[in-house]
């Protein structure tokens, strides 16, 4: 094979595969998961979208291997894939809600404290890069002392000092202000752009998913109630001006529209269907 080809092929490859899998808590009622069939593209930033309580956590627990037990088949790619089956705990950085916190520890050694379980002894000059990127307060700086906001971020940091081939984060940027977060997406669109990375993220903020997202699946008790590829335009935002909504009783092209409009006295328009976002989506089916 080419080393163009090599490269197409590594594009359409699935990190994660999951068919048919199931899982239910002990004594449970119900299955948190119920038949998930499921496609996590190599690259993709990949959208968990879903309701709370829909199971997404539940499944991003299942795939780091905290359930050993579940029904279906898991396949996750070669170079994410750990002995266990499951993904390798040195291949991706995470995330997750209420995670530990050491308040007596400063930011430098929380780190590098994580930083030496994976295996990343020597991380000082990445330690720093990312901490500016960030913009946290001095590394010296006592876990217990910084607001919310930043702790959220040193996880962030945590996250990726390894330099991870994959990202599973859960709600990243809830407690940050729009700044910040939009700091945080750029370091995560630099990082897929530069190292070919892939990204879980779960969030409950859909515009931001439109824009950063290239595939969703929607999640709601337990099933995937829709996946695929994010819409291309959902990443254009609406133009500035005026909006407006409007609707047909029947089939309109968006060339009639459009000429109706301009002869209306209105040539600037531009045209976006509803259910073209992800927000759309989401509305629809959950």
């Amino acid at each position: 094979m080419s080393d163009l080809g090599s490269f197409f092929y590594i594009l359409n490859m699935d990190a994660i595969k999951l068919e048919n899998v199931s899982f239910r808590y002990p004594r449970a009622a119900v299955e948190a998961l119920s038949q998930v069939n499921l496609q996590i593209p190599q690259g993709s930033f990949f959208a968990l979208l879903g309701p709370n309580g829909a199971g997404k956590t539940t499944l991003l627990r299942l795939l780091c291997g905290r359930f050993a037990s579940y029904e279906g088949t898991l396949n996750i790619a070669e170079g994410f894939r750990g002995p266990n089956g499951f993904l390798d705990p040195k291949s991706y950085g995470i995330l997750l809600e209420n995670p530990g916190v050491y308040p007596k520890l400063s930011v430098e050694e929380y780190v590098k404290y994580f930083a030496g379980m994976y295996g990343c002894g020597e991380c000082g000059t990445r330690l720093q890069s990312l901490a500016r990127d960030l913009e946290l307060p001095a590394l010296s700086t006592k876990l217990s002392a910084l607001s919310l906001g930043n702790r959220q971020k040193v996880q962030i940091l945590r996250a990726l000092i390894h330099n991870p081939k994959l990202l599973i984060l859960d709600e990243p940027v809830a407690n940050l202000d729009p700044m910040s977060r939009e700091t945080v997406w750029r370091l995560i669109a630099d990082w897929r752009k530069r190292d070919g990375g892939t990204a879980i993220v779960c969030s409950h903020i859909l515009a931001e998913m439109d824009q950063e997202a290239t595939d969703y699946a929607i999640v709601n008790h337990g099933k995937i109630l829709k996946a695929g590829a994010v819409p291309s335009n959902a990443h254009s935002p609406l133009q500035k001006g005026k909006n407006f909504d409007l609707s047909f009783e029947q089939d309109v092209s968006q060339e009639l529209i459009q000429r109706a409009l301009e002869s209306a006295g209105l040539p600037s328009v531009s045209i976006r269907y509803a259910g073209s976002s992800l927000a759309d989506i989401y509305k629809e089916n959950v």
